[in-house]
């Protein structure tokens, strides 16, 4: 499901992502990428946390305002929160430890050759990840994938959230002036997340966001009265009920606040002989609005990126698109919800 809305009240929508996507979801610019890294495969040593010191070529571990290196062949477990870096480049691995919530913030993740894993596809992560971009050293360039942002040069960034049931439709029709709505399928969905009831109105900017405040079976009562009637019938067998779709995930991906008013929000680029494995995982205040190619997640001139995917995530209150898949066949978008998105 598909939610958008213009931050300037513009437009809303509603339709369905398709399963897959090719070359031509979205190729409008053209670049030309002298270095790509990749290499021999990385060989990793034993596992070493974060927190230890013997961990670090110089046996600190890493201070405010740092620039972190994670060199070829370390293996390193993040089972902190900390301090905010200055960046962080991956060579070798950096993993999640998942028996804590954890917040991670840098100008920017750039995933040389390496990996950054939170969660797997057999083990999801169980607790929250946020991943917070930070604009503190404007009008960086990256080996030409700009700045805030996970910047994928012939890495792996795989992120595995524990959130399949994306989104639902209304059970019955929600009236306005009420707080209490039934869907078809709640299961997954928790006290205090966010949701969006899809607008049923020829006026698409009836779209409303809410919390959970409680949840029983597939009821739920809403943090506030809706301003607007959500349609929940099939009338003469055309199924007009309408969506609502999950916008909390346990992990996180999202631009600092100050994205809110320069519209200048983080962004996830997967380069030539990069890879992404992303599933269930919350993408917030990302896309750099007016700058080509910095949208919230893109593969970007990859060629064949076969079993790669994004699939159950939720991308909203962004700033230039949600899933750009340019130049790249056989990538995988599903059962996705945005919303919110210039």
């Amino acid at each position: 499901m598909i939610v958008m809305r213009n931050l300037r009240g513009l437009f809303v929508f509603a339709l369905l992502l398709p399963a897959s996507l090719g070359s031509g979801a979205v190729a409008q610019e053209s670049h030309d990428h002298n270095e790509v890294s990749a290499g021999a495969p990385v060989t990793l040593g034993k596992a070493t946390r974060w927190s230890d010191p013997k961990t670090w070529p110089n046996g600190k571990v890493p201070a405010k305002g740092d620039a972190v290196t994670i060199d070829r062949g370390m293996n390193v477990i993040l089972d902190v929160n900390p301090p905010e870096l200055r960046s962080l480049t991956i060579d070798g691995k950096l993993s999640f430890a998942d028996d804590l919530d954890i917040g991670l913030e840098t100008e920017w993740i750039y995933l040389r050759r390496g990996e950054l894993q939170i969660g797997s596809e057999a083990k999801p992560f169980r607790h929250k990840a946020t991943i917070t971009l930070t604009d503190n050293v404007p009008n960086e360039d990256i080996n030409t994938m700009g700045d805030r942002g996970i910047l994928n040069m012939g890495g792996t960034l795989n992120l595995h959230g524990d959130r399949k049931n994306a989104w639902t439709k209304l059970a019955n029709t929600a009236d306005a002036g009420s707080n209490k709505i039934e869907v078809l399928d709640a299961s997954e969905w928790r006290k205090g997340d966010r949701i969006v009831l899809a607008s049923t109105d020829f006026n698409p900017r009836q779209a409303e966001e809410r919390t959970i405040i409680a949840i029983s079976g597939n009821a739920i009562t809403l943090d506030r009265p809706l301003e607007y009637m959500h349609f929940g019938k099939i009338t003469y067998g055309v199924d007009e009920r309408g969506e609502v779709g999950l916008l909390t995930r346990n992990i996180k991906v999202q631009a600092s606040d100050d994205a809110e008013k320069t519209y200048f929000g983080g962004h996830i680029m997967a380069m030539a002989g990069a890879k992404m494995y992303v599933s269930g995982v919350e993408l917030y205040r990302m896309g750099q609005n007016m700058h080509l190619a910095r949208y919230p997640i893109h593969w970007h001139i990859i060629g064949k990126a076969s079993g790669q995917y994004i699939e159950n995530a939720s991308i909203h209150d962004t700033y230039s698109r949600c899933v750009t898949v340019h130049g790249t066949d056989d990538v995988r978008v599903e059962n996705n919800v945005t919303f919110n998105t210039v």
